[in-house]
């Protein structure tokens, strides 16, 4: 070991003597003192100082080698692809934005950019083409491919996609490195909330370098779809420009059964590809127009589809004169309306907990398999009054335990045939609990049953009761604008105290009359509610009983007081520690970083090991050196 410490002194010490006359000479003395002053130890103090630099590495590398420590993701400007995704940022720490990188970076969740009205869906980044509606979900293919790719010809492209929720539109950066520039291109993808036969497309190049830049457009359409036919026909847009479109008509076989769905498909032709000049843009605006039938016979499924081929041409013509982004303006008030209500719930590190991106683009997807007729055009005004009627009073919804603890509700997603699969048992799973009438109001009605159903909020008989168990209220939850009434907006949040303890606010963004709540079982007097938040303490009530009560009507209140019958009423106990640290640090042992933990296990060892070979010298050894004196002549 001596030999090897007086190595490193030399190897050390060698550049010295190089730039001697550039260095004091108290620097060399000082580390040639270092090093003979470790020389001079013994072994075990040798073991001891290099334990103690190992510890020093790890506690200053560990975090960037394992990756510990790291805070929210960093989506710092490095490079030509993070210019646009920067502008996502703010959003995506609301979960109300996704970013994917392509290929994804270490720490992100691949989520598809997809998008869909309940009519018809699409999606960037995938091998499949456009989706139709089948029974609950759009779960049935076509093969048709509206989607046209971007490639730039012998240049390495990035890209990435962003899902922007809140406004209903996927969207793809791509990125090129030109002459010290960065050559942009974004493609947004969005299937119309108010026009559920339309698919847009907008495409925005942007090339401030001094060259020209050829672009390529990969348009493919129609792609192994048996019988299908296809024809070309000219449109004039807003700009009374004039404008190429293909329209297709075919037949979607139904797997497993003999019913067969007449569809057609108008798409405004592409360029093959378009020569971008220096420091100048392009844009390019595409509309797809599907139609299609019901599962009908083979037979009268034809005459069917040539009444459809009008329809689309039609509805072309109007779209095509409408301005792009206007157009685009009308999708996202829709979208800002449906998420007017909503659900948020504070970030977990538990292995097994559900957070706010898993939870908001759950939410999205399956509203995105929902048609939306209080906003589409063609819905009559009677026809949006008893949606209205259904929304403002859900009878008996929702009728079962919370779905947060649901796992088969909040599998993980890779393609649209999950997002079916998943859609699928939402639907079912609200039918069944007494949220059928709300299912059929469309995606307002659907997100209020989600909502509800993620806290067990249930109308029942002149109320409007939460239902959760208070053992299971250790994270901060939120409940925005619950419909209740024709004019009245209920928000009800929940909040774990520095004391361990959950409590119950309660406010109204408006009411059309007087509105009261009382906590578990009743027993205290009705308590007014209003704009100001209303805390009700959380109480477990022997049998189990609803946490909260509300209601316009007083005396029902009042009478509520005598039909629940329970044996016991007492503050819910706080949570214990260990359940709050698990959630807040990822780990039962509070708010200490895990390798905190680490390192105290590895001088515990250290220790012991030490102290072992403290017992073995003075003992072993020292009955040798007992032996040899003995015996010694």
């Amino acid at each position: 070991m001596k030999n090897g410490l007086r190595t490193a002194q030399l190897i050390c010490l060698c550049p010295f003597k190089v730039i001697r006359k550039f260095r004091p000479m108290w620097l060399k003395s000082g580390i040639q003192n270092s090093f003979n002053a470790l020389n001079s130890l013994s072994r075990s103090r040798k073991l001891i100082v290099g334990i103690l630099v190992l510890l020093a590495l790890v506690y200053y590398l560990g975090p960037s080698i394992f990756g510990l420590g790291q805070g929210q993701k960093n989506y710092a400007v490095t490079g030509c692809i993070d210019e646009k995704v920067q502008a996502f940022y703010t959003a995506s720490l609301n979960y109300d934005a996704i970013i994917n990188h392509n290929p994804p970076l270490p720490d992100e969740t691949v989520y598809p950019a997809y998008t869909g009205n309940g009519y018809i869906a699409a999606a960037f980044g995938t091998e499949n083409g456009l989706f139709v509606r089948l029974n609950r979900a759009l779960s049935l293919p076509v093969k048709f491919y509206p989607v046209v790719g971007i490639n730039v010809e012998h240049k390495d492209i990035k890209d990435a996609f962003v899902l922007d929720l809140k406004s209903g539109i996927a969207h793809r950066m791509q990125a090129l490195k030109q002459s010290w520039h960065c050559v942009q291109m974004e493609s947004e993808l969005f299937a119309h909330r108010s026009r559920p036969s339309v698919l847009v497309q907008d495409i925005h190049i942007s090339n401030p370098t001094v060259d020209s830049v050829i672009i390529e457009f990969d348009q493919v359409g129609a792609s192994g779809w048996t019988g299908a036919e296809t024809k070309t026909y000219s449109v004039k847009d807003y700009q009374q420009q004039t404008l190429t479109y293909r329209v297709t008509t075919g037949v979607i076989k139904i797997p497993n059964a003999d019913a067969v769905v007449g569809a057609v498909i108008a798409t405004i032709a592409s360029p093959t590809s378009v020569v971008v000049k220096a420091n100048s843009n392009y844009k390019q605006h595409i509309v797809t127009i599907v139609k299609y039938t019901k599962p009908l016979n083979k037979e009268s499924v034809q005459s069917t589809v040539q009444d459809l081929v009008e329809k689309v041409k039609s509805d072309l013509t109007e779209v095509m004169n409408i301005n792009a982004r206007m157009l685009k303006r009308e999708h996202t008030k829709v979208w800002g309306k449906l998420w007017e209500t909503g659900f948020s719930i504070s970030k977990s590190k538990a292995s097994d907990a559900h957070n706010g991106d898993k939870i908001n683009t759950t939410i999205y997807y399956v509203l995105c398999n929902v048609p939306a007729p209080l906003h589409d055009l063609t819905t009559s005004k009677q026809q949006r009054n008893e949606i209205l009627k259904v929304l403002y009073y859900p009878d008996k919804c929702y009728s079962e335990h919370s779905t947060l603890k649901a796992d088969t509700l909040w599998m993980d997603v890779v393609d649209e045939d999950h997002i079916a699969r998943v859609v699928t048992t939402w639907m079912i799973t609200l039918e069944k609990h007494s949220c059928s009438f709300m299912v059929q109001a469309g995606a307002e009605g659907v997100l209020q049953a989600m909502v509800m159903s993620f806290g067990a909020l249930k109308f029942k008989d002149h109320h409007l009761e939460l239902a959760v168990h208070p053992k299971e209220l250790h994270r901060d939850i939120s409940f925005r604008r619950i419909n209740y009434g024709n004019n009245t907006h209920v928000n009800i949040s929940v909040i774990v105290g520095e004391d361990n303890k959950a409590n119950i606010y309660v406010a109204l963004d408006r009411n059309d009359k007087p509105y009261y709540g009382c906590d578990a079982g009743c027993v205290d007097a009705p308590v007014s509610l209003s704009k100001n938040w209303q805390r009700f303490p959380v109480k477990l009530t022997d049998p189990l009983t609803s946490i909260l009560y509300i209601t316009a009507d007083k005396q029902h209140m009042t009478d509520l007081k005598h039909i629940i019958h329970v044996t016991t009423i007492e503050e819910a106990p706080a949570h214990e520690h260990h359940v709050i640290a698990l959630h807040k640090h990822g780990h039962h042992f509070g708010g200490l970083p895990t390798l905190f933990w680490v390192s105290i296990a590895f001088l515990i060892l250290i220790f012991h090991l030490f102290l072992f070979k403290l017992i073995y010298n003075e003992y072993c050894q020292g009955q040798e050196r007992y032996a040899r004196s003995k015996y010694s002549l």
